[in-house]
């Protein structure tokens, strides 16, 4: 939906952004310090002069606190669907390495059954020996990858909450009283 310019054309103006929808307002001579936006119909009021900087200053301020929380918000997701892509691929790599084991078992077992002992059948054992391993080292790799992905970024509480300032109802329940 476009917004049609009340001003005639080649007219100065000013203009601000609505703090509550963002939507560029047209500064207009009806009242100076008080602004109407058209999108959202709510009324705010202009800064002067010696609060402009004050204002404009706290806006980017929190503009760029509302910045870096965005920002830190997607480093950690990031953070997590790379932890639980990583952990994906150690239990792909351990269950790669279980396979590999029964497989090398298997065929060292045929063949000691179909020839006896000799080079062939003990490499195949030590292959298996360290498949086995690595089935072992991917599976704790993933579970330390899992426990990464799980764990709050929250700070822990370092102690029990202060319940002081919170009220049992007693004091609401006397001013109900007085009202009588």
């Amino acid at each position: 939906m476009a917004d049609i310019d009340p001003r005639p054309p080649g007219a100065a103006f000013d203009a601000y952004f609505c703090p509550d929808c963002d939507f560029g307002v047209v500064g207009v001579d009806d009242d100076p310090h008080l602004l109407h936006c058209r999108r959202c119909g709510k009324y705010f009021e202009i800064p002067t002069a010696d609060r402009a900087d004050d204002f404009n200053r706290r806006d980017d301020e929190t503009g760029r606190e509302n910045e870096l929380s965005a920002l830190r918000i997607r480093q950690l997701a990031g953070a997590r669907r790379a932890a639980y892509r990583a952990r994906s691929y150690c239990v792909i790599g351990a269950l790669v390495c279980v396979v590999a084991v029964a497989q090398l078992a298997w065929t060292g077992v045929r063949i000691i059954r179909a020839t006896g002992f000799g080079l062939q059948p003990t490499a195949y054992v030590v292959v298996a020996i360290l498949a086995a391993w690595g089935a072992v080292y991917f599976f704790r790799k993933a579970m330390e990858l899992d426990r990464e992905a799980k764990q709050s970024s929250l700070p822990q509480a370092t102690g029990e909450p202060d319940f002081t300032p919170l009220s049992d109802g007693s004091q609401r329940w006397k001013d109900l009283e007085d009202i009588r």
